[in-house]
């Protein structure tokens, strides 16, 4: 049986396919024969990533270096207050996608 149509059968014939009972479900021996066959039923979860690869993800955004290199386009024009306004929003912006 696959996955994909699973979902289309009754109850029944997924317990009989799956070789168990509905009520009262595997057998001891069936279970340890699984566990052998399948090993544990765990999900493995990847690690998250670390704080500072998450703050360089928050600069990966077209309109976040849109804004980077309207910072730079100020600082080289000597407009020196923009270019501060600018950068302080958008490391706010980074901290404030780190802390979320």
């Amino acid at each position: 049986m696959t996955e994909i149509e699973s979902y289309r059968l009754s109850t029944e014939r997924v317990a009989q396919e799956l070789r168990t009972h509905l009520a009262m479900g595997l057998t001891l021996d069936q279970a340890q024969e699984r566990f052998g066959e399948h090993g544990p039923n765990e999900l493995f979860e990847r690690p998250r990533p670390g704080f500072l690869r998450r703050l360089l993800e928050q600069f990966n955004n077209f309109l976040i270096i849109l804004l980077i290199v309207a910072a730079v386009i100020s600082l080289a024009l000597g407009e020196m207050v923009d270019a501060l306004a600018i950068l302080a929003i958008v490391v706010l912006n980074a901290v404030l996608g780190v802390v979320q």
